[in-house]
C-alpha cells in the first residue's frame, strides 16, 4: 500500500491547498515519483523528480527544510537540474508513519508574490503541511484496513460457504444478513433476493423462538414436500446484549450419516485386502470390480463366512458413491416385528414404544450411497412387496408418516440360501427375486480356493500374533496339510477363529497337530480313518459330524433345532430324521 493506491485523494488535496494558499503543490512518492501536482508541475504527474534533488534530501532526513534560495541552496547542490531550475522557494516534509516513508509534500513558489507567502507564514505552512501528512497517512492506513476488511469477507464467505451446514445470518429485527450457499440448495431459496427480507419468509415461527443454542428436529416444505433438518438457533452478543442470530441447518439424515461415516472410518475395504490367488476367487475379484461403478443391484452368494459384506464394501468404495454412506443391515439378527422400522423408519408416536422424536431408518440413510442388506433370504414374506416397492418408486413413507420421502441408494444384497427353493416353496417372491438377481455374483467356499487356504492361515497367523502380541509361532508342515483337507464348514470366519485360539493357547514355537481345536482333530481322524471307505460312507460322517457341530453350537431344544435347520436350509422335518439316523438328540 502507497500513496499511488490513494493517488486521486492526493491531487483533491493538492488543488485545494493551491487554491487556498495561492502556492503550486507536489506529492512524490517513496520513489520520488509525481503523484500528485498543481501548476507548473500538473503535466509531469507519473515522472520522476530530478536526481539528487531537494526532495531526496527531505526523504533522506526524514525532516521537513525550506529551500529559500533554489540553484544555490546546499540541499540542491548535487541536483541534475541546478541552474536550469525556474522555482524561488520550496517547504517540503516528509510523509512518514514511525520509520515508515511514504514520500514528501511540497509547496512551492514560482514567482516572488508565492515566495513572499512562504516567508511570511512559514511556522503555520510548517504546522499545515504536516497535518496534511498525518492525513494522507491516515488515510492510507484507512485505505488498508478497508481492504484487509474486504479480504477477511471473503475469507469468511468463502469458508461459510464450503461449510456442509446451512447458515443464515440476521440482524436484531430478523432480516436475513447472510446466508450461504448450502442454506439456497437445501431450501431451493435464491440466496441474493433473501438478503435483506424477513427470516420469517425462510425459516417458521417455531424456529425463530427456539431456545438459544438447542438442536431440534423441523420439517420444513422445500418445493411442496415436507423434508427433516436439524436446526439451532445461536445468538451473538455484543455487550451483554443480542445483537443478531445464526441459524444453522443440516439435513436430518445427513446428521446420522456422518457420525455412521465416523463408526466406519476403519471399514474402508478395498479389492487389494480381499485375500486370495487363487483362479477362483480372483475371477470374483475381477467381475465385483468391473460392476462396481454401476448402479444395478448385486446380489452376493456364498456360504455363510466366505465374506459377502467384505465383497460388498469393497464394492461400494470401488464405486461413484464412495465418499457417501454404506449402510449394511442383516436381516436375519432384527425380531421380525422391529425390521420394518429399521428400514422404514417411524414418525414421532408412531406406535407404542417409539422415540418422540422419531427415528430415520436405513432407506433414508442410505440415500445417495449403498445399502447392504445381508441374509436377504431371511426378510419376511410380508416385507418383501414393501421393499420392491421402494426398489421400483425410489420413494416411501415412515411408519405412521404421510409424506414421501425419495431416495437413491445402490442396493447390494447377500445370501447363503437356496432362493430359488424358496420361491418354489413360496418363502420368497419371485418379482423380488428378479429384481435383486441382476448382477448375481457367488463367492466360492474355503475348501474350493486351493492354496488360498495356506494364504490365509498365514496372513490370519501373523495378524493374530500383532493383535496378541506375540512372536516367533509357526505350523508345522502336518497343521497345514489338516488345514488343506479339513472341510471348512464355517469358511474364513471359522479358519480366522481356529487360528486366534490358536495363538491364544500355544505357548511353544511351533503349532502342532495335538493344539488343534477338538472339531478339526475329530473330522481329520474319522476321515483318515475311513478314507478307504465309500463315497457315501464319507458324506455320511461328514453329515454327522455337522450335525454334531450345530447340536454343540446352538443346543439340543426344540427351538434350538429350528434355528439349525435354517441355519443348514433345510426342512425341520428333514432335520429330525437326520438327527435320528445318527442317533443325535
Amino acid at each position: 500500500m502507497g500513496l499511488y493506491d490513494i493517488k486521486n485523494t492526493a491531487q483533491e488535496i493538492s488543488d485545494a491547498i493551491a487554491a487556498v494558499l495561492n502556492v503550486d503543490v507536489t506529492i512524490v512518492d517513496h520513489n520520488l515519483i509525481r503523484i500528485a501536482a498543481t501548476g507548473n508541475y500538473k503535466d509531469f504527474i507519473g515522472e520522476k523528480l530530478p536526481a539528487n534533488c531537494s526532495f531526496q534530501t527531505i526523504a533522506d532526513s526524514r525532516k521537513p527544510y525550506f529551500i529559500r534560495n533554489p540553484n544555490k541552496s546546499s540541499e540542491c547542490v548535487n541536483c541534475s537540474s541546478k541552474g536550469s531550475c525556474n522555482e524561488l522557494a520550496t517547504l517540503g516534509y516528509p510523509i512518514i508513519d514511525g520509520q515508515t516513508l511514504y514520500g514528501v509534500i511540497g509547496l512551492i513558489a514560482f514567482d516572488s508574490q508565492q515566495k513572499e507567502e512562504l516567508y511570511s507564514k512559514y511556522d503555520s505552512l510548517l504546522v499545515f503541511i504536516s497535518k496534511l501528512s498525518d492525513l494522507l497517512v491516515g488515510n492510507l492506513k484507512n485505505i488498508a484496513y478497508i481492504k484487509k476488511l474486504k479480504i477477511q469477507d471473503k475469507l469468511i464467505n468463502l469458508t461459510i460457504n464450503n461449510l456442509d451446514s446451512g447458515i443464515i445470518c440476521t440482524d436484531l429485527d430478523n432480516c436475513v444478513q447472510f446466508m450461504n450457499t448450502v442454506v439456497s440448495e437445501l431450501l431451493k431459496v435464491d440466496k441474493e433476493s433473501s438478503i435483506g427480507s424477513k427470516v420469517e419468509d425462510i425459516l417458521p415461527k417455531e424456529v425463530i423462538e427456539l431456545t438459544p443454542n438447542i438442536k431440534r428436529e423441523v420439517k420444513l416444505k422445500v418445493r411442496g414436500i415436507k423434508e427433516s433438518f436439524i436446526i439451532a438457533r445461536s445468538p451473538i452478543l455484543y455487550e451483554s446484549k443480542i445483537a443478531s442470530n445464526i441459524f444453522i441447518l443440516n439435513k436430518s439424515s445427513k446428521v446420522i450419516q456422518d457420525a455412521y461415516s465416523l463408526m466406519n472410518v476403519n471399514l474402508n475395504v478395498s479389492f487389494d485386502q480381499i485375500i486370495g490367488e487363487s483362479e477362483e476367487i480372483r475371477e470374483v475379484k475381477e467381475l465385483a470390480k468391473s460392476v462396481s461403478k454401476s448402479k444395478s443391484t448385486i446380489i452376493l452368494r456364498g456360504e455363510s463366512g466366505t465374506g459377502k459384506e467384505l465383497f460388498a464394501r469393497a464394492i461400494h468404495n470401488e464405486s461413484l458413491r464412495k465418499n457417501a454412506p454404506f449402510i449394511a443391515i442383516n436381516c436375519a439378527s432384527i425380531p421380525e416385528n422391529l425390521l420394518e422400522s429399521e428400514l422404514f423408519g417411524y414418525e414421532g408416536g408412531a406406535f407404542t414404544g417409539a422415540i418422540k422424536s422419531g427415528k430415520i431408518g436405513k432407506f433414508e440413510l442410505a440415500n445417495n450411497g449403498t445399502l447392504f442388506l445381508d441374509e436377504i433370504g431371511d426378510l419376511p414374506i410380508h416385507l418383501q412387496p414393501k421393499l420392491l416397492r421402494v426398489l421400483q418408486d425410489e420413494m416411501f413413507t415412515r411408519l405412521g408418516g404421510k409424506e414421501l420421502i425419495s431416495v437413491n441408494f445402490r442396493l447390494i444384497t447377500a445370501t447363503n440360501r437356496n432362493l430359488e427353493e424358496m420361491i418354489e416353496k413360496r418363502q420368497f417372491r419371485d418379482d423380488l427375486y428378479y429384481r435383486l438377481n441382476v448382477i448375481p455374483i457367488d463367492i466360492p467356499p474355503l475348501r474350493d480356493r486351493g492354496n488360498d487356504i495356506d494364504l490365509l492361515s498365514e496372513y490370519g497367523l501373523e495378524k493374530y500374533l500383532r493383535k496378541l502380541n506375540k512372536s516367533n509361532i509357526r505350523y508345522s508342515e502336518e497343521v497345514k496339510e489338516i488345514f488343506k483337507h479339513y472341510y471348512w464348514p464355517g469358511n474364513i470366519r471359522e479358519l480366522e477363529n481356529c487360528i486366534e485360539f490358536l495363538v491364544n493357547t500355544v505357548n511353544n514355537s511351533v503349532i502342532n497337530k495335538c493344539d488343534l481345536p477338538k472339531n478339526i482333530l475329530t473330522q481329520n481322524s474319522n476321515i483318515n480313518r475311513d478314507a478307504q471307505g465309500s463315497l457315501r460312507n464319507m458324506m455320511e460322517l461328514y453329515e454327522k459330524n455337522i450335525l454334531e457341530k450345530m447340536i454343540e453350537a446352538y443346543g439340543s431344544s426344540a427351538e434350538s433345532k429350528v434355528k439349525i435347520s435354517n441355519v443348514l436350509d433345510i426342512n425341520l422335518a428333514t432335520l429330525y430324521r437326520k438327527l435320528s439316523k445318527h442317533n443325535l438328540h
